[in-house]
């Protein structure tokens, strides 16, 4: 059984500064709260214009929105494109450089739990960011010099009801009923990217997929990841 206990660390990919909160947001509260170290990896944060500000949301708006989530979540951050005009523009970036980058963070932070976007998504950023993460991610034994991450997840997020193919079915299920205010405390804080309703980006949106995977399990909240590959009895070599 999945156990938060049995992880020492965590390695969350977030193409911009807030899918971390939407996708895995209570995850990330329930593995704290069990000891778990967690980084985030930003790929992409610069000042923007989006629909619904009359004002572009600034670098600096969006540097103080990511420290105070991350001291609230108590996770570590590094953000590898900033102030460089890559919001919405990742899939530029050769390939192979995103996944040169992927290797060496996951073969230095050595994490037990990879948490990936989900690949299918109409934003391009998103899949960019998967396809490279989920390729540092393929399976090389450890005593290679490769680091062979034993959990891989990906998450979803309240925009993909847009997507532009069905989505996969997402088999593994965490119970965040006691981590769903935080959550939400967390997305208020992002205030460059909170919405009211009908936003899909709303605290009335979020709660709604929480309930909907709650009652798949039969609690109040949950969120639903995709299992790329789950290893247990053994631990890597090297």
């Amino acid at each position: 059984m999945f156990q938060f206990e049995s992880l020492t660390s965590a390695v969350v990919v977030a193409p911009h500064p807030d899918d971390e909160v939407l996708g895995c947001g209570g995850l990330i509260v329930g593995l704290r709260s069990a000891g778990v170290d967690v980084h985030v990896v930003f790929m992409a944060v610069d000042g923007f214009h989006h629909y619904g500000l009359d004002e572009d949301a600034s670098l600096g708006q969006r540097l103080i929105e990511i420290d105070a989530v991350a001291g609230l979540l108590d996770f570590s951050h590094e953000t590898v494109y900033q102030d460089k005009d890559m919001i919405e523009r990742l899939d530029t970036v050769p390939k192979r450089d995103l996944v040169d980058f992927f290797e060496g963070v996951f073969n230095t932070r050595r994490p037990d739990l990879a948490i990936l976007p989900l690949g299918v998504d109409h934003d391009q950023d998103h899949v960019a960011t998967f396809e490279a993460a989920f390729a540092a991610a393929r399976p090389i034994p450890t005593s290679l010099g490769k680091w062979l991450i034993p959990h891989v997840l990906t998450y979803e997020s309240p925009k993909l009801a847009w997507a532009p193919q069905d989505l996969p079915r997402l088999g593994l299920f965490v119970d965040i009923s006691e981590y769903l205010e935080k959550k939400l405390q967390a997305l208020r804080l992002y205030e460059s990217q909170f919405r009211s309703t009908p936003h899909i980006r709303s605290v009335e949106s979020v709660t709604a997929l929480a309930t909907l995977r709650g009652k798949e399990i039969g609690s109040s909240y949950a969120e639903a990841f995709g299992v790329l590959r789950s290893i247990w009895g053994r631990v890597p070599e090297g």
